[in-house]
């Protein structure tokens, strides 16, 4: 499979011809709130509509927002990239998954693989806030295209049912985690 940088250029170009038009768009490298505090004026410190890398933000591969209004862009699926899975690379973006969904908590927030067949035993013992893994290696670029599309259609959809229990405006009876063969 390409490296990990061309890898992510196929996933925006997959990503950004399946949500071509508003209300969604796909940016490379936004920066993503890992926490909100105020100062010792109960003043805000920091931008929490324009987030910057180093000023409580960490930089993702992908993400998916959706603008609600003209002021309003909010992010709903960060895709991770990585040629191969290291346990250090799911403890590190567990870890941030967790920050990013104390202040977003309908986002959803996974890897994405491309020289893994298959998700590794790893994902399962050292995993926390990770939503999704996707193992790509050996799809052809309509296969990896077909797969992608679907994957984010499921996430989006995840991440606006999340936002409607979390804000109240819908109730739900069931919650659970599946693995898919």
């Amino acid at each position: 499979m390409a490296k990990e940088s061309e890898f992510v250029g196929v996933a925006l170009e997959v990503a950004q011809s399946l949500l071509a038009s508003p209300p969604y768009v796909v940016r490379r490298g936004a920066s993503l709130l890992y926490q909100v505090t105020v100062d010792n004026k109960l003043e805000l410190s920091v931008e929490v509509k324009n987030p910057v890398k180093g000023q409580s933000a960490f930089q993702t591969d992908l993400c998916v927002f959706e603008i609600i209004n003209t002021e309003v862009t909010i992010p709903r699926v960060v895709l991770e990239f990585k040629t191969k899975v290291t346990t250090h690379d799911i403890l590190t973006y567990s870890a941030k998954a967790t920050k990013h969904k104390q202040v977003y908590p309908y986002l959803r927030y996974g890897m994405v693989a491309s020289s893994e067949q298959a998700v590794p035993g790893r994902l399962f013992t050292h995993n926390e806030s990770l939503d999704f893994f996707a193992a790509v290696d050996g799809l052809n670029n309509d296969e990896l295209r077909e797969f992608l599309s679907a994957l984010l259609q499921a996430e989006i959809a995840a991440s606006q049912r999340l936002e409607a229990v979390t804000f109240n405006s819908h109730k739900t009876r069931l919650f659970r985690s599946e693995v898919v063969a």
